[in-house]
């Protein structure tokens, strides 16, 4: 099954879970409303990064271990309302040699095992619009321990390694458990499509299932900055 259709499934999937999840603990509420300050709901995020390339004419099964690479991602982000946010992300990836994959030859230049991490790797610089599954179907709980989001991104990829940059679309889920007013755990995945440049060719490889792209794990720590929960007020 091609990796986009799995993650599409996973989306949809994740999603049911979360509603029946959250429908045994939640009653939905249709007279209140939750705003804040401007400066309140802010928070970062620093964590670690898993990539599987997945470029054109070449079989997703052989991700491992010529398409893996593993980097760093940091993000700034804030909720607007317990249901939508806005988080804009750096993902430095195959750049740091205690992390490096000596197998990989799915990263451009192609073949030349360790090149791309010589010259420094890819960074991503990516804005994700944030939907948050539980907030949106059931009411706000601010002590709930596990919210699920899903999120479209977009942004550009420079890599070093072919002095090339592509714009960048993907979809993604995102999961967030609490571990006190403060602090989270934070764990996302997502595709995301790139253009040929990415690759370090100069021609129309295709949309779709065969075009250039790769998929994204990434787990770390969320710290919320001031404020973290929204105001209630009964209609």
């Amino acid at each position: 099954m091609k990796i986009k259709r799995v993650l599409l499934v996973f989306v949809f999937l994740a999603a049911s879970v979360a509603g029946l999840h959250a429908q045994t603990k939640d009653t939905p509420s249709k007279n209140s409303v939750v705003m804040n300050s401007f400066w309140d709901n802010w928070y970062v995020q620093v964590g670690l990064d898993m990539s599987l390339q997945n470029p054109y004419g070449h079989n997703s099964s052989h991700v491992f271990p010529k398409g893996k690479t593993f980097g760093l991602n940091a993000a700034l982000g804030r909720w607007f309302t317990p249901e939508i946010g806005l988080r804009a992300r750096v993902n430095w990836e195959n750049g740091i040699g205690l992390l490096e994959n000596h197998h990989a030859v799915w990263v451009a230049p192609f073949d030349q095992k360790g090149k791309n991490m010589d010259k420094g790797g890819y960074m991503s610089v990516v804005g994700d619009i944030q939907f948050d599954i539980h907030n949106l179907f059931f009411e706000y709980n601010a002590d709930r321990l596990w919210n699920l989001q899903v999120f479209p991104r977009a942004g550009i990829v420079y890599n070093f390694g072919v002095s090339k940059g592509s714009p960048l679309i993907g979809i993604g889920i995102g999961n967030t458990f609490k571990i006190n007013d403060r602090l989270k755990i934070y764990l996302d995945a997502a595709y995301n499509m790139v253009s040929s440049g990415f690759v370090g060719v100069e021609k129309d490889t295709g949309t779709g299932s065969n075009s250039n792209g790769y998929f994204d794990i990434s787990v770390g720590v969320q710290f919320n900055l001031g404020k973290s929960t929204f105001k209630r007020f009964t209609l």
